[in-house]
């Protein structure tokens, strides 16, 4: 008793004891905080509730979990094993929960390319995924319009296969870490795959954030009617398309910020979207601006053809492409 009691007068004693205490006090402190972001974020880890053994595991044993090192150097295109021409692969050994189309846009960032299907492939077989790759790329002189060539993309997956149910919206420069971050589309709402990348700190900036890697089923993306088709430039397409979401009656879900890791690759932004704030304030025009309105949309694809690693899709803009959905913007 009179050690025990020796011991404890020593530790009152320790000048270091107001630190230890408002350390630890720190660490409680933002494991709540994070607890009661994620729970605001919608943030939660995906169960497996189909327990048919005919179906590949929702987490499969090839799968590591933790971060993986993504080491940006120079990068040249090399074979990946399994890998069909087109970017198409399938496990052979369980039948796939989904079929993932996973659309790329594109333009002028071969290097964020190649870096990204490096890592992706392998992750993506790891998880036993049945997945095609599609890079849809914009040339001419307009200004870079994501909105139309994911729409373009959409479209053009179903024409190459019918049975794709999942989409998977994914931006070049974003490589995922964590292979427990399972691409797959959730039946419930559209998923946001990224909402931790080292840029921003690992942390959800807000809680309308869908930019980077978002998955949607097919429902879903016909009931938001896709992405605006009148976003010139970069900003603000990815919030559109939040507004959508929620007006649709989706409450958006996400992993935990300690999966959802995303390496983001730097390069220099895009040419700013010029109305890219009125466009945002009027975003229940989205029922008559999306993809449903595509055939309104001046756009020709000049070629679709595969490559080893994906299927590319070249399509072919102007900026009066949209001139027949100008007068939403009035």
């Amino acid at each position: 008793m009179m050690y025990s009691r020796n011991k404890f007068n020593r530790l009152t004693r320790n000048e270091y004891l107001p630190e230890i205490i408002m350390i630890f006090v720190m660490i409680i402190i933002i494991y709540f905080c994070n607890t009661y972001y994620e729970y605001t974020g919608n943030q939660y880890i995906l169960i497996d509730d189909d327990h048919l053994n005919e179906f590949c595991p929702l987490y499969p044993s090839t799968m590591r979990g933790g971060k993986d090192v993504i080491v940006l150097d120079n990068v040249e295109w090399s074979d990946i094993p399994n890998v069909q021409m087109g970017g198409i692969f399938a496990p052979n050994d369980c039948k796939s929960r989904q079929e993932l189309a996973v659309i790329i846009p594109f333009r002028n960032r071969e290097y964020h390319l190649k870096l990204l299907l490096k890592y992706l492939h392998p992750y993506l077989q790891k998880q036993k995924r049945s997945y095609h790759v599609f890079v849809v790329e914009q040339i001419g002189n307009a200004t870079f319009n994501k909105g139309i060539i994911m729409n373009v993309a959409f479209q053009e997956a179903l024409k190459a296969r019918s049975t794709f149910n999942c989409f998977i919206f994914h931006d070049v420069d974003l490589v995922p870490e964590n292979d427990y971050n399972v691409y797959e589309c959730d039946k419930k709402a559209p998923r946001h795959l990224s909402p931790a990348v080292d840029e921003l700190r690992y942390v959800l900036m807000y809680n309308h954030l869908v930019g980077g890697v978002l998955a949607l089923n097919k429902e879903q993306f016909t009931k938001v009617n896709g992405w605006s088709n009148l976003y010139w430039g970069w900003g603000a397409e990815d919030d559109d398309m939040a507004e959508r979401i929620q007006n649709s009656s989706y409450r958006l879900s996400r992993p935990p910020n300690h999966i959802g890791r995303y390496k983001m690759i730097r390069h220099e932004k895009r040419e700013r979207a010029v109305n890219r704030h009125k466009l945002l304030q009027g975003w229940k025009r989205y029922l008559n601006d999306g993809v449903k309105q595509l055939d309104k949309v001046d756009y020709a694809i000049l070629n679709i053809h595969q490559e080893k690693l994906y299927t590319h899709i070249l399509v072919n803009l102007t900026r009066s492409a949209t001139h027949k959905l100008d007068y939403l913007l009035e």
